[in-house]
């Protein structure tokens, strides 16, 4: 790994993508969403679910009602062992971007559901799962930025930085779908759209002057990206399920942006 050019990529575009797990750990990571997916079903809708047939999630014909359930913003967490807790937290790549931008590594992992709630844990890790497209069109967040986390806005920069994990899903018909380069503008309030969900996220007609990729990746990767850097929508066109990690790791002296993240 070019670490040097992995800074600048960061620096220049809002992100760079690096080998963050080996497929043995993307493996056990399965078995632990299956597990937590599991402890979430009262009704045992998903009793059959396994490494297996994870991918065939959508075929499991679940009501959305279900679903949504089953995914609560406030329970849609996985705790990794100490293992992989410790690869993230150690990641050396990550730690000389924070260096670079904050000055310090100082750093705590959260998984933030709602800060108006206090729905904070510490040292989990969000999951996504995303539903193929022509089944379910809904499964995707708005594009929006990190700075706007559990209902809060954020104007700091160095507040946090994201890691967008795959699990399932590698190719651009699965991967985040971001803009490079846009976590340089000063993206402002008036251009969000009207919504009832936590995330704020921004207009059409807004979008139209950005450019938007989805890269191929290879299982274990992960994109770091800048907090300000516009993305979402990152909607499932191919024919399986996509479960994705999203870890957050925020700038423990800059944590009086963040209410009830102090430690």
């Amino acid at each position: 790994m070019n670490k040097k050019k992995k800074i600048k990529d960061y620096l220049k575009n809002g992100y760079c993508i690096i080998k963050l797990f080996k497929n043995s750990e993307i493996d056990f990571v399965k078995k632990i969403i299956v597990k937590k997916l599991q402890s979430l079903d009262e009704k045992k809708l998903l009793k059959n679910l396994s490494t297996r047939n994870l991918s065939n999630y959508h075929c499991l014909n679940i009501k959305d009602e279900d679903h949504k359930k089953i995914l609560k913003t406030s329970t849609r967490f996985i705790k990794l062992n100490y293992s992989l807790n410790k690869s993230i937290k150690n990641l050396e790549i990550l730690k000389l971007i924070m260096t670079e931008t904050w000055g310090h590594e100082d750093a705590s992992l959260y998984w933030v559901g709602s800060l108006k709630k206090q729905n904070i844990k510490s040292d989990v890790i969000g999951f996504r799962i995303s539903r193929p497209n022509e089944i379910k069109n809904n499964d995707a967040t708005g594009i929006h930025i990190d700075l706007h986390v559990g209902g809060k806005i954020c104007k700091d920069n160095n507040a946090l930085i994201t890691l967008w994990i795959p699990v399932m899903g590698y190719s651009s018909k699965y991967s985040l779908n971001f803009s490079p380069k846009s976590h340089l503008i000063n993206h402002p309030i008036k251009k969000f759209k009207k919504s009832k969900t936590v995330t704020n996220i921004f207009t059409d007609q807004y979008l139209k002057r950005f450019k938007f990729i989805r890269p191929n990746l290879k299982k274990g990767d992960a994109i770091i990206f800048h907090p300000n850097l516009l993305h979402g929508n990152s909607f499932n066109n191919g024919k399986r399920t996509r479960f994705s990690l999203e870890a957050r790791v925020y700038n423990k002296r800059n944590m009086i942006n963040w209410q009830g993240l102090q430690s």
